[in-house]
């Protein structure tokens, strides 16, 4: 194993050999088996163990166990005890988000290049089967990646069996898990019950599979390679924007989910019928927000909410607009980026904000006031120029819709005494 796992390394994560790396070690078996040949191979290692004190003292013995580890070896040891009280519904995905965020923290604060987890092939298999009972789309179906940005994983191209005779043949120690062997957790079922049964079945059975998982990636770039076109042809740059034809949008549901999927728009029935509905019609991803406009979807990347001020004194901001104020005795010249008021009857700082429930104003031009959402309406504002639209306030009061509309209760005809530019 150890000759294989060399050419390995060699050929396809050469880029380790001068890279500094950061190796996950929980105790068990794989992880202790992977920093084994690392260190054998001569790689610039550190250690990261997480304790989550799921099994009392057991925790704390593992962590025992590899800190003792690296003090024998010489390797830089880190270790993370997480007191967070995880669901017990979705316990193991809350776990490996919380190990995650802070190997990639760890990382980037110790300045090193690249994550190893000891993930096998039994392990993609087990991912496989995995996402193949939740109606997974053709990305689950490909097991576990070897490299996906910073996090490698260089013993897929082994089997569980490999790396049990390998620890065993050079007497490598390593502590076990006992809840692994309880079966819980949907995983659990599927390494303790599923896959021996598979196994039984066909001798060959994990081999075949991590051939057939080879094929399914293969026919991905294939698919990618299509997609890119279409979108290349088909969705149209406009600022922060993308356009789409809905008369390109056919009524596929595994095309339109490709296309989407890097939005991350999970629903490809809901982009479909997305596309019959009538303007102003959204759909909102984790990232991203749909917009059904005419003959046509808007794609816009989701904004950071404002919720807080932001305070303009009399020298004005640069950030996120640029508003410029000057003091001093201005005859008024009326444009839409601009406007004169008295300095009697504002208070500085005046406050820059989105629009909220119930806002008002009393529209220089027009009779009476209006809600600041009818006045939107009116205007034929779609769902982004509502999101990027600024409100300029004194105090709760907006003054100016910016760029658009002054109260004209702040307006000043002749003379006025403060100038707002925006910029």
């Amino acid at each position: 194993m150890f000759n294989i796992f060399f050419e390995h390394i060699k050929n396809d994560f050469d880029f380790l050999k001068k890279s500094k790396l950061l190796v996950c070690v929980s105790g068990g078996l794989d992880s202790m088996v992977l920093i084994d040949l690392l260190c054998k191979t001569k790689h610039d290692v550190s250690v990261a163990h997480c304790n989550f004190k799921l099994r009392e003292k057991e925790s704390d013995l593992d962590e025992e166990f590899v800190r003792e580890y690296c003090l024998n070896n010489s390797i830089p040891f880190f270790s993370k005890t997480f007191v967070t009280q995880l669901p017990k519904n979705s316990l193991q995905m809350a776990a490996r988000k919380l190990r995650y965020d802070w190997f990639y923290d760890l990382s980037k604060k110790k300045k090193l290049d690249y994550i190893l987890t000891a993930h096998h092939m039994d392990d993609s298999l087990e991912t496989f089967i995995l996402n193949l009972s939740r109606a997974t789309g053709l990305e689950g179906l490909m097991g576990i990646k070897s490299l996906n940005g910073i996090i490698v994983r260089p013993l897929l191209i082994f089997s569980k069996n490999n790396i049990l005779e390998y620890a065993k043949k050079n007497n490598i120690k390593w502590r076990e898990d006992s809840s692994n062997i309880k079966n819980d957790y949907l995983r659990n079922q599927i390494r303790n019950q599923i896959i021996p049964f598979l196994k039984q079945l066909h001798p060959k059975f994990l081999s075949q599979s991590n051939t057939t998982m080879s094929f399914l990636k293969n026919s991905n770039i294939i698919i990618e390679k299509y997609i890119n076109i279409q979108k290349k042809d088909n969705f149209y740059i406009n600022g922060d924007k993308t356009i789409i034809a809905k008369k390109f949008i056919k009524d596929n549901k595994v095309e339109v989910y490709q296309l989407f999927k890097d939005y991350n728009f999970k629903k490809p029935d809901e982009i479909i019928k997305l596309c019959n509905s009538i303007s102003g019609k959204i759909i909102e991803s984790d990232s991203h927000i749909l917009l059904s406009d005419r003959s046509n979807l808007i794609l816009k990347k989701k904004s950071k909410e404002f919720d807080e001020i932001i305070k303009v004194g009399k020298k004005g901001i640069d950030n996120p607009i640029k508003i410029n104020i000057e003091i001093g005795e201005f005859e008024v010249k009326f444009n839409h980026k601009s406007i004169f008021i008295s300095k009697d009857e504002v208070k500085f700082p005046l406050i820059l904000r989105k629009f909220r429930k119930g806002d008002i104003i009393y529209p220089l031009g027009m009779k009476g006031k209006k809600l600041i959402s009818k006045y939107y309406k009116d205007q034929k504002m779609s769902f982004f120029d509502k999101q990027n639209q600024w409100l300029l306030c004194n105090q709760d009061e907006v003054i100016w819709i910016v760029g658009e509309r002054v109260d004209r209760r702040y307006f000043k005809s002749k003379k006025a005494s403060i100038k707002i530019d925006v910029l």
